[in-house]
């Protein structure tokens, strides 16, 4: 039988359209877990699942997490918790084990595709041998036993990623927001993706996990890999790092500049002092690096993060302005793009967050179209 629906009306259909996903809490579950459950959920929710969110009996821990809302009862001002399940389909469970596992089984009666939930989770029984795509989110890799609960902070310690930032004679700088939780989160989409296409496929899928740590471990893959190239560990560099950040009139701007590249931020800085021999070449700048960056800076100190931008760019020099969150907002390019939006949620008045990162059918042609317009303009 051939598809009846308008092409106009088949472009706007979402990649997880008809899709039904249950997030279930766990209580017990540190917040670290919950952000990268509730992280998955949300990018499913975006994509067009109904995601349903199973909150343990008192609600889910993030209502709790900072940032707040300026106003709204406890439980409903929590902006974090406002970005992640906007969207999604909340139920409160039973505090009675008995009664929470009867309130599942009422659920998995209608059409379930895949479930994401914490370890620990005393409804995981629930699912057991159904074909559903089942994803667990853990803290600890499979098979360590777990002697205390995990923190985001104990996971970037652990992994390796702590040991990255900072300057190399004071104690480490920890990553801001959530990313560790976060990219746990996307991992836990990834695995959630893979079963789906595996029961696509006709074979049953198998449950997935994922850990905090092992992600945290993944993410700095590049630093690992590199022990066998350098023959040691690569660590925090502060000062003598190649790519550093440096202070302009009204902030800071990331210094990047490939091996090509140099040449081109020579010409832009026009510093006589940077034609010595011994910044020649990579090796050389590298043993020197103290001594480039006090070159380099005086340049940078007597320009905007504007000017110094646009003269890079115009030289084919990748310099990034560090930019504050509410310099994101304004951004010529995000608006263009469309890219910061109002925060889908009736309760709330004002808000504005990024929206998912991808763009499908209509949507880039719009995009593009509007864009096309404005550099004609």
């Amino acid at each position: 039988m051939k598809n009846s629906t308008p092409t106009a009306a088949l472009e706007d259909i979402k990649p997880l359209d008809g899709t039904v996903i249950l997030e279930v809490g766990n209580a017990q579950a540190p917040i670290c877990l919950r952000l990268a459950t509730s992280f998955a959920g949300k990018i499913a929710s975006d994509l067009g699942a109904k995601v349903v969110k199973l909150e343990p009996f008192g609600g889910d821990s993030i209502r709790y997490a900072p940032p707040f809302l300026p106003s709204g009862p406890e439980g409903e001002r929590s902006a974090l918790f406002k970005f992640l399940n906007t969207g999604k389909t909340s139920l409160s469970m039973p505090g009675d084990s008995a009664a929470a596992r009867a309130a599942v089984d009422a659920l998995l009666g209608a059409r379930i595709d895949g479930v994401l939930l914490e370890e620990d989770n005393e409804l995981k029984e629930c699912f057991a041998e159904r074909p559903l795509a089942l994803v667990e989110i853990a803290g600890w890799p499979a098979g360590i036993p777990v002697v205390a609960r995990l923190s985001e902070f104990t996971a970037l310690a652990l992994g390796g990623l702590l040991d990255m930032i900072g300057e190399p004679d004071r104690k480490p700088l920890r990553l801001g927001g959530h990313q560790a939780s976060y990219a746990a989160g996307l991992s836990v989409f990834t695995a959630l993706m893979a079963l789906l296409a595996e029961r696509d496929a006709g074979r049953r899928p198998p449950p997935a996990r994922v850990s905090l740590i092992e992600t945290a471990m993944w993410v700095n893959w590049m630093a690992i890999a590199g022990i066998d190239d350098a023959g040691r560990p690569p660590t925090r560099q502060g000062s003598e790092s190649e790519f550093q950040v440096v202070r302009c009139l009204d902030g800071w701007i990331a210094v990047v500049f490939s091996v090509t590249q140099f040449e081109n931020l020579r010409e832009l800085v026009n510093s006589p002092s940077l034609h010595q021999q011994k910044f020649a070449t990579r090796e050389g700048r590298l043993k020197h690096m103290r001594e480039l960056y006090r070159y380099l800076e005086p340049w940078f100190a007597v320009r905007t993060r504007a000017e110094v931008y646009h003269e890079a760019q115009a030289r084919g020099v990748p310099l990034g302005p560090v930019c504050a969150p509410a310099d994101l907002i304004t951004d010529p390019q995000n608006v263009a793009r469309g890219f910061i939006v109002p925060l889908a949620d009736a309760s709330v008045s004002g808000a504005r967050v990024p929206r998912l990162p991808v763009l499908w059918n209509s949507q880039i042609r719009m995009q593009t179209s509007k864009l096309r317009e404005e550099v004609v303009l």
